[in-house]
């Protein structure tokens, strides 16, 4: 069955997690992207964006990651047809938070209604993926697994892409500062080491096998002490002002552990809910952002479900 409007939601994510780049993500059911998408007779993708930051992100369909993804499944469903998109962003562009790929991610299964393509969503989340080059430079699938499959998601294999789709501990909480920081992704990218030492790569394995194993133990602060990163934290962080402050502080209101959230310059904290407050968390690193000159925005969220339909007629 096919429709001509179809509207859908998917949340924000945070990737990596400290020790699990390119391969962790959380979806974040406190942020949304939404995205309707109206199949027509007039030829091409149009896109319109509006909400938090819609005046930076590009709308030409070869730069947008909806554009990217939508292109690829026209395409794919040999339809003569045209393609009408507009995005709200609820998630911040250039945050760390999965702002591009909760927009590929709607637009993606949006349209997979729409155009009745009744794809699987795992197939959805590597098409996906190919429209955060146009945000990122790279095709990762970790933000955009979470943003369609939803709650902890665990990219085992990129090629072929193989994704493990987990739920957290219910007492599993975050806490996230958003400070008033800017800078893309693909400089947090550049900025990466080339090689790294066998010591630091053994260091890193051990701490992601630990918050895996802290999910099947359902045990939150094994899964913090496994969001330790000596690698990729280590190079951006002087992208992010005070970020060993925040960190210190988070940790000091009760955080199991506390990362840089993807490219940032967000910072994500693990609560133990039973132990500790998100709200007081999330105050803390507010207070220590702003302790360096830095504003910052806080919220605290759930793990939840991915990219959902919403309207289709």
């Amino acid at each position: 069955m096919e429709y001509q409007i179809v509207e859908a939601v998917a949340p924000a994510s945070s990737a990596n997690l400290g020790s699990g780049f390119d391969v962790f993500s959380v979806a974040l059911e406190a942020l949304k992207d939404s995205v309707r998408v109206e199949v027509g007779d007039e030829r091409g993708i149009r896109i319109n964006v509006k909400g938090i930051g819609s005046n930076i992100i590009p709308t030409d369909p070869e730069r947008n990651t909806a554009g990217v993804t939508a292109k690829t499944l026209l395409k794919l469903s040999k339809r003569n047809v045209g393609l009408k998109i507009e995005i709200y962003k609820g998630v911040r562009p250039g945050s760390g938070l999965g702002s591009s790929a909760a927009s590929a991610a709607a637009t993606a299964v949006a349209l997979n209604k729409a155009l009745g393509l009744n794809m699987a969503r795992t197939e959805l989340i590597e098409i996906a993926a190919m429209g955060e080059v146009a945000s990122a430079g790279v095709a990762h699938a970790d933000n955009v697994s979470s943003a369609i499959l939803g709650f902890f998601n665990l990219v085992r294999s990129y090629d072929p892409l193989r994704v493990v789709n987990m739920r957290l501990p219910e007492n599993a909480g975050f806490a996230i500062a958003i400070p008033n920081i800017y800078y893309n992704t693909g400089r947090a990218r550049a900025i990466l080491p080339r090689k790294v030492s066998l010591s630091d790569l053994t260091c890193n394995v051990g701490y992601a096998s630990t918050f895996i194993a802290g999910i099947a133990l359902k045990d939150v602060n094994l899964m913090g002490e496994g969001m330790k990163d000596r690698i990729i934290e280590p190079a951006r962080a002087r992208l992010i002002p005070g970020l060993k402050h925040v960190k210190e502080a988070a940790l000091n209101a009760g955080a199991a552990g506390v990362t840089i959230s993807g490219a940032g310059p967000s910072i994500i904290a693990l609560v133990n809910t039973d132990r500790a407050d998100m709200k007081e968390v999330a105050k803390a690193m507010r207070e220590a952002f702003r302790e360096k000159g830095i504003k910052s925005d806080v919220i605290c969220s759930r793990t939840g479900p991915g990219a959902q339909i919403v309207r289709a007629e």
